[in-house]
């Protein structure tokens, strides 16, 4: 199976919807309800990612320009639907100048949005707490090897019967980084037929490691969340979780997602 090109991540809203024309409160309410909804749609669906990386990048910027008076924005290309976004990613630049009139406007537009970003965050954050602890990691075969940096996972959906593997390959972040990424790549979906774990890692993956030597982990979960949008993200951070765990102790440097 080749592997497929990522679609452009776009966020829903800009963190810069405060300064945008007109600075008015009531127009702001507006715009942040509609938000929500969009949000709110998404949560509904149990679609967790890019929203909780959007909301939380909110919730940063509506706290700096509170205390700060800074606007935060990134200009990151994401490489993957739930690409992380670390402290580096983040910049900030002084707010546009405003009339009296506007500045005004514009301290009740935060004093409004402050506490309705952080209950819709923790929200999102609750619905998170609820997958994640919904999905439960195996080791299934050759647990000597969890220190290398390449592997396999895989899950089993109930409701289609359809089997999911993907492979992953821990790099470092830049050239000398002591920081790493975890990519990962989708190499088979659909029904396991007479394939077995090993045969479709045989086939398909397109590493080129010892494939029958290296870790294979099983992911299990209720199927009531989306693979691509929830699943998929946390199934990662199961992975990263396990391996930091279980690394050695001379290996001090913990796995990034991305």
């Amino acid at each position: 199976m080749a592997k497929r090109k990522n679609k452009e991540i776009e966020f829903i809203m800009d963190t810069d919807w405060v300064f945008q024309k007109p600075i008015d409160r009531e127009h702001k309410e507006y715009k942040l309800l509609s938000y929500f909804q969009k949000m709110g749609e998404k949560l509904d669906n149990m679609e967790l990612y890019p929203s909780f990386i959007e909301l939380s990048l909110h919730l940063v910027n509506i706290q700096t320009l509170i205390k700060d008076k800074k606007l935060i924005y990134t200009n990151k290309k994401f490489e993957s639907i739930d690409d992380e976004l670390l402290v580096k990613d983040l910049k900030n630049k002084d707010i546009p100048e405003m009339s009296p009139e506007e500045l005004e406007q514009f301290n009740k537009i935060l004093r409004y949005s402050a506490p309705r970003l952080m209950e819709y965050f923790n929200v999102a954050k609750s619905v998170w707490s609820i997958a994640y602890e919904n999905i439960e990691i195996n080791i299934k075969k050759n647990k000597k090897n969890i220190h290398k940096t390449k592997g396999f996972f895989y899950f089993k959906q109930k409701k289609s019967g359809n089997l999911y593997v993907w492979e992953y390959e821990i790099k470092p972040v830049a050239k000398g980084s002591p920081e790493q990424k975890t990519l990962i790549n989708l190499i088979y979906s659909e029904s396991k037929d007479n394939l077995t774990i090993p045969k479709i890692i045989t086939n398909f993956s397109t590493l080129e490691d010892e494939k029958t030597k290296l870790p294979v982990f099983e992911m299990i979960c209720n199927d009531i969340f989306p693979i691509n949008e929830t699943l998929l993200p946390l199934f990662k951070r199961k992975l990263i979780g396990y391996l930091n765990q279980n690394k050695p102790a001379k290996n001090i440097h913990q796995i990034k997602i991305n």
